[in-house]
């Protein structure tokens, strides 16, 4: 438990003592007023009263001086603290733009991806129905291309993946590198297969 949680705050110790000090005025000028004035006796207690009532307003005026000091100081913290505030706010915006930038590339990685298990697809339909040479051929051009292609997607995961982790996102930063890690695992087993469809 901090300092602040066990005892009250400046303003409101403040603010306290010039209640308690306004609430002895009050009862001192309230005694002075009643207090009588048709004995040696009764002069020389309205004597005192007064000279009381002027030292206790002495003592209001410090004490409103210090609930003034207080109030200024919690202002002067509200300004502090919403300054931080708005600094994390514009933080935190940009943050999130970061973030949807990121979240936009993998979103377009994941579209690359599934372009490429359709053409995958498409591939393996055109291999079975392979006859002739020419056709051979024509499954040759295909890996190459299907080849480039997950070189170049496989390349953007890369960027993503370093751009999330320079930017401490890294959740992101591991799906990227997870489906890099796919594309090039794919991009292999093409290789392999084009060696051996490639002619002798």
């Amino acid at each position: 438990m901090s300092k602040r949680d066990k005892s009250p705050s400046e303003l409101v110790a403040a603010a306290e003592a010039l209640d308690s000090q306004l609430t002895r005025f009050e009862s001192l000028a309230d005694q002075f007023h009643k207090t009588p004035l048709n004995s040696e006796k009764s002069l020389e207690r309205a004597s005192k009263l007064l000279r009381d009532v002027a030292e206790q307003d002495q003592v209001l005026n410090a004490s409103v001086s210090a609930l003034v000091a207080a109030v200024t100081g919690a202002r002067d913290r509200q300004q502090k603290h919403a300054e931080a505030v708005n600094a994390r706010a514009q933080e935190l915006q940009q943050r999130a733009e970061t973030f949807k930038s990121l979240l936009e590339r993998y979103g377009a990685l994941g579209q690359s991806a599934a372009e490429l298990n359709q053409r995958m697809q498409e591939f393996a339909a055109q291999r079975a129905k392979a006859q002739t040479p020419e056709q051979n051929v024509e499954i040759l051009g295909t890996l190459d291309a299907l080849n480039e292609r997950m070189g170049q997607v496989a390349e953007e995961a890369q960027s993503v993946t370093q751009l999330a982790d320079e930017q401490d996102f890294s959740d992101v930063g591991r799906q990227a590198d997870s489906l890099r890690q796919q594309l090039l695992s794919a991009r292999n087993k093409l290789n392999l297969l084009r060696k051996g469809l490639a002619p002798a």
